[in-house]
């Protein structure tokens, strides 16, 4: 795995998610309360774009089907055994990175 620059932190504030690509997958990346998470951007349910959905409570609604993921562990609220794909994230020298 690698690291790959995403954004500066000033362009994560808490409550803010991004859409970016890492090494060729598509991630999205929220930070919760000044806890940066990294994940997929596919729904496991039917692969909807996570990004171009909410992040509310330190949730990421899926825009598709309004399926909710907690940021502090990527499960389904309603079913933890269904998860999104995370990635490791870095903070280094006021720049986000993902190992993806």
């Amino acid at each position: 795995m690698a690291l790959i620059r995403i954004a500066a932190a000033a362009d994560l504030p808490p409550g803010a998610m991004l859409s970016a690509e890492a090494g060729g997958t598509a991630v999205v990346v929220c930070n919760d309360n000044g806890t940066l998470h990294a994940f997929r951007d596919e729904c496991p349910h039917r692969n909807g774009p996570i990004s171009h959905g909410n992040f509310v409570d330190g949730r990421l609604i899926c825009p598709w089907h309004a399926w909710e993921f907690r940021c502090e562990t990527g499960c389904y609220d309603y079913n933890p055994a269904i998860q999104l794909q995370r990635f490791p994230v870095v903070l280094e020298n006021g720049e986000v990175f993902v190992d993806a």
